[in-house]
């Protein structure tokens, strides 16, 4: 049968005691103590004290037949165990030399005045007797329990404890029962508990005497701590009803899962009613102290009625804000003071969101429409919380601002054109154009709400050019463009037998790549005329047709569109 002991509860200067579970041998701390002051004193040298890998006990002989009779010592540092509830304290050893196994024994140990160096003549003062047990046979092991006597030191305040191994009064000068002990070694359970629960947040957020609402069963957190690993603990949480106490929630949640808790019942709650909680840790033995009550207030209702929406500058008709310029739309409560803010969305955009003035009051939300033509904004009015209203709709026009653009409708290839830009939009400092449609974009300055700008015509077929223009606050128009057409750089191919010339549709051509029936692309130089002409070998298959593909190139990589000859059958 597995025995259990009373537990004791040490704190400092205070000691209670408390019946221990069945299970806490299964569920305490073990530590070894740290020892010192371990060694034996000899009456053949009382002014010394002695160690040694083993320690005589009572009356032995040396090697010379001289007479000795001895204690054994050693302290135990009981500061570890301070603040703990202390299951038990055991000190083992084993005897690793009988003089006489045939002589009933029993080493006895006892507590001593605290001696940390003790001297057969200057041996401390012996105090209460330790119980002990002993294993059958010769050179057995030995247990004494030292739990009574270390909890009532460290209620006293002391540190540390001497505690001196010897035989009865009426054997330990009797050589045989001398005996020799080592494997000297104390051990500790003891139960450590959880810290103070600290930072209490509801919802995440500190309770910091703030008042908190909230839609639902939130979400309480409080943070505790334990320094025993086992037998591991929990934190309970405890929600009252402030106007009806007895009205009462309780829950835990395991150490293990560093999570709030969570599974407070929506049910629990009352719409306006204020509700007081705590969080403790607790770990089957003892509870750490609870956290600071923490208060928040039920609001389960949301606004009953949509806001309405006006704008003076995006009207339904007439005149109207243009394409990404600063325009206001106000939002208004209508003095439903449950609502704080308003969330709102253009079309399919995003949601935004926008504080009330006053609770039921108003909110003027700044916003740049990027489309054009038919519009709308969705809003609706949220409480404390978030709940929301119905949505309202407001339908409104925006004013197509792009600038104008105007460029030449056809270029050469590699020529420089000229694009003017301007714009009637008010407060435009530059523009900003992209020459490519996957080009960077530029900017250049506006004088009186116009520019100009060069660009030079790289692309065979066409050029476009895309253009914003730009306030000093940073606002940009919609954009529109120009599109110039490139003229015909095709190079021609002239036959003379088996001679081709090829002769450049563009000026600056440099050299030709060509093809001779789909084959890999091949390069010859122009001559000074860009002209060029070289024999070529087309074959005479009927199907496909033999062929020559050429385009023309300038020295900065310039390409022309592509000619191709068939040969005559």
């Amino acid at each position: 049968m597995r025995r259990t002991f009373s537990a004791l509860l040490i704190a400092a200067g205070v000691m209670a005691l408390a019946v221990t579970p069945a299970t806490a041998e299964g569920q305490h701390m073990t530590r070894d103590l740290t020892l010192s002051g371990v060694g034996y004193t000899d009456i053949r040298e009382p002014s010394k004290t002695l160690t040694g890998k083993d320690m005589p006990v009572g009356a032995w002989l040396d090697e010379q037949q001289g007479y000795h009779v001895s204690k054994a010592y050693f302290t135990i540092d009981l500061k570890p165990l301070r603040g703990v509830r202390l299951f038990n304290v055991y000190a083992y050893a084993y005897e690793s030399a009988v003089t006489d196994c045939t002589k009933p024994r029993t080493t006895e140990l006892w507590h001593t005045k605290l001696t940390e160096q003790p001297t057969w003549l200057r041996a401390p003062r012996e105090l209460t007797r330790q119980e002990g047990t002993a294993g059958t046979g010769c050179r057995t092991n030995l247990r004494w329990d030292l739990t009574d006597t270390a909890a009532k030191e460290i209620a006293a305040g002391a540190e540390k404890a001497t505690f001196a191994l010897r035989l009865p009064v009426d054997t330990y000068t009797n050589v045989e029962h001398g005996r020799r002990i080592a494997g000297l070694q104390v051990e500790a359970r003891y139960n450590t508990a959880p810290s103070a629960a600290t930072d209490p947040q509801t919802n995440g957020k500190p309770c910091d005497g703030t008042d908190h609402f909230v839609g639902k069963a939130p979400a309480l957190f409080a943070k505790v701590t334990d320094a025993d690993p086992v037998p591991g603990f929990q934190i309970r949480y405890v929600v009252t009803d402030v106007a009806d106490p007895a009205k009462r929630h309780e829950g835990v949640v395991s150490s293990f899962t560093g999570s709030p808790y969570t599974y407070l019942p929506d049910s629990f709650l009352e719409h306006g009613h204020t509700y007081s909680w705590t969080a403790q840790g607790e770990d089957g033995f003892d509870k750490g102290e609870a956290s600071p009550p923490c208060r928040f207030t039920a609001d389960l209702v949301a606004p009953a009625n949509a806001p309405t929406i006006a704008s003076k500058n995006f009207t339904p008709n007439g005149p109207t804000t243009g394409v990404g310029m600063p325009g206001e739309f106000t939002f208004d409560a209508n003095g439903d003071e449950d609502v704080v803010g308003f969330r709102y969305r253009l079309r399919d955009d995003a949601m935004h969101e926008v504080a009330a003035d006053r609770p039921g009051g108003k909110a003027t939300a700044t916003v740049r429409v990027p489309i054009s033509g038919d519009n709308r904004i969705e809003a609706y009015a949220v409480d404390r919380v978030g709940h929301g209203s119905p949505f309202s709709t407001y339908a409104f026009k925006v004013r197509y601002n792009g600038p104008s653009v105007h460029a030449p409708e056809e270029a050469q290839l590699g020529s420089t054109i000229e694009v003017s830009m301007s714009s009637a939009e008010p407060n435009i400092t530059e523009f900003v154009y992209q020459a490519t449609s996957n080009g960077p974009e530029l900017t250049v300055p506006a004088v009186s709400g116009a520019a100009k700008v060069s660009v030079r015509v790289t692309s065979a077929h066409s050029t476009s050019v895309r253009v914003w223009a730009k306030t000093a606050a940073g606002d940009r128009t919609a954009s529109s463009g120009s599109f110039t057409r490139t003229a015909d750089s095709t190079p021609t191919i002239t036959r003379d037998g088996d001679l081709y010339t090829f002769a450049p549709g563009m000026p600056g051509v440099v050299e030709y790549v060509y093809s001779v029936n789909s084959g890999p692309d091949q390069v010859i130089a122009a001559g000074p005329d860009g002209r060029v002409t070289l024999p070529l070998d087309l074959g005479d298959v009927e199907f496909p047709p033999p062929s020559v593909e050429v385009r023309s190139r300038t020295a900065d990589g310039l390409v022309s569109r592509m000619a191709t000859y068939y040969k005559e059958s």
